[in-house]
């Protein structure tokens, strides 16, 4: 599947915003990948022409053979700014950081699924070629699209890192590592967290209000907020992910 440019979503749907993804892994189990970007050698008509067969004979598309795959790592961060062929692969527990305006995703190939009727689910192929980016392919793929974190702050028990975003990804994403506790500001901006490694913490706002949030869980902190403590409930560190807008 891939999301539509924002100037075609624009044109075509009259939405602002399109959808910007991320796949974050919680967790993977063996030979796990992400489907992402296409191989070197892609001819975009080859490719156009296989997944119209595969639509109408119902027979499996070589997916190898086209697409790009990268080893699904534990903690990494994978984009997908528009126009990106993507999906998650089996074993995989992926978290989608994604801004998201409802119905806009343009689905290439469904794996043969069958619908409750016993037929094929719907396919949007002109709409996903008219979009996609057939440059992401190859090395490209590793260097701009497979995020790679960098140290930005550290304290006696925390540290503060950054996962880069696309350029063309309207957010970024920081994580945290607590071993106790670790103050945050807003600084004006909404906070989406998510405890990606962990049993529990607890989230304190500056005027006291207090909020948990377990494995998994999801919890929007406020602009207004102003500053919040994350505190580690649990017996090991926790890691926590926050996006916000650049």
């Amino acid at each position: 599947q891939c999301h539509p440019q924002r100037s075609y979503i624009q044109k075509n749907f009259g939405e602002l915003l399109t959808q910007e993804e991320t796949y974050y892994i919680l967790d993977t189990c063996d030979d796990a990948v992400v489907y992402l970007g296409f191989k070197d050698d892609i001819v975009p008509e080859k490719f156009e022409a296989a997944l119209t067969e595969s639509f109408h004979n119902g027979t499996e598309l070589d997916v190898d053979r086209y697409i790009n795959s990268e080893p699904s790592e534990k903690h990494g961060l994978y984009l997908i700014p528009p126009g990106t062929l993507h999906s998650s692969g089996r074993n995989n527990l992926v978290l989608e950081i994604s801004t998201t305006p409802y119905i806009f995703t343009f689905k290439m190939y469904d794996w043969l699924a069958l619908d409750l009727d016993g037929r094929p689910r719907p396919l949007n192929i002109r709409r996903a070629m008219e979009n996609l980016c057939f440059d992401r392919k190859g090395d490209k793929v590793k260097e701009e699209l497979v995020s790679k974190p960098a140290l930005l702050e550290k304290g006696s028990d925390w540290e503060l890192w950054h996962l880069p975003t696309h350029r063309n990804h309207s957010y970024d994403v920081h994580r945290y590592r607590i071993n106790s506790a670790v103050d945050v500001r807003t600084d004006g901006k909404c906070h989406v967290l998510n405890l990606v490694e962990g049993r529990g913490a607890d989230i304190i706002t500056e005027n006291g209000d207090r909020l948990h949030i377990n494995y998994a869980e999801t919890l929007v902190i406020s602009a207004a907020a102003g500053s919040y403590r994350i505190v580690n409930t649990g017996y090991k560190d926790i890691m926590v992910v926050k996006a916000f807008m650049k």
